[in-house]
């Protein structure tokens, strides 16, 4: 946890009562212990979208298609959103669940590895970047996409402050000090940029955000 029991249990008492799909999706990431975004990022995530009018989002680290259904929920019907998994098995469960919650022509799933895919994706022409696949991977990752955001575009990277321990700058809870000194040079070549706006936030995991002057 990066906040404290009282500011976590609040968040959720004050969070808006999910739909019953989301919460299955939500009990199966439990259930199966599959990585997905919690309540008060999967929010913010929608907040982002809305605010910078994606209409062209690209997400590394699909999953079960929680972000995802975020993001797609927060875009205009015409929207697209482009999301890159390698695990057949979750690429699978977010194609159902997305189908399933009537976001499904919105999202474009991607069985691939992240670093071909971006690689390959027009350059300023999409107006939202989700980051939250490998964490070893970010550093590549962020410098594929940055290049695919248009000015006033946005990239957002989930867990950059793993548990609090990149804070701490020590390794713990299955982090070793290679990971924590990864994220840190992560968020520091981002809010060190001379073409980005951005800031680290205590959401969830840490969210980093940054949109391209």
């Amino acid at each position: 946890m990066i906040v404290t029991d009282a500011v976590s249990d609040y968040l959720l008492e004050s969070r808006p009562q999910p739909d019953a799909l989301l919460l299955e999706m939500e009990d199966h990431g439990r259930r199966d212990g599959i990585p997905i975004v919690v309540p008060s990022t999967g929010a913010l995530l929608g907040v982002l979208a809305a605010a910078c009018g994606a209409r062209r989002v690209v997400e590394v680290g699909t999953a079960i298609g929680v972000s995802t259904l975020y993001i797609a929920r927060a875009m205009a019907p015409d929207g697209l959103i482009v999301s890159f998994e390698v695990d057949p098995e979750r690429h699978r469960a977010a194609r159902t669940y997305l189908d399933r919650a009537g976001v499904g022509e919105r999202a474009d799933l991607r069985l691939r590895d992240a670093g071909e895919g971006l690689a390959e994706l027009d350059r300023e022409a999409w107006d939202m970047v989700f980051l939250d696949g490998i964490k070893g991977d970010y550093p590549a990752h962020l410098e594929l996409a940055l290049p695919l955001l248009r000015s006033g575009g946005l990239v957002a990277v989930d867990n950059t402050l793993l548990s609090g321990l990149v804070a701490e700058d020590r390794a713990g809870g299955g982090w070793s000090e290679e990971a924590i000194a990864t994220m840190r040079r992560v968020n520091s070549s981002l809010l060190e940029r001379s073409d980005m706006v951005a800031a680290l936030l205590p959401v969830g995991d840490g969210v980093l955000v940054g949109v391209r002057r």
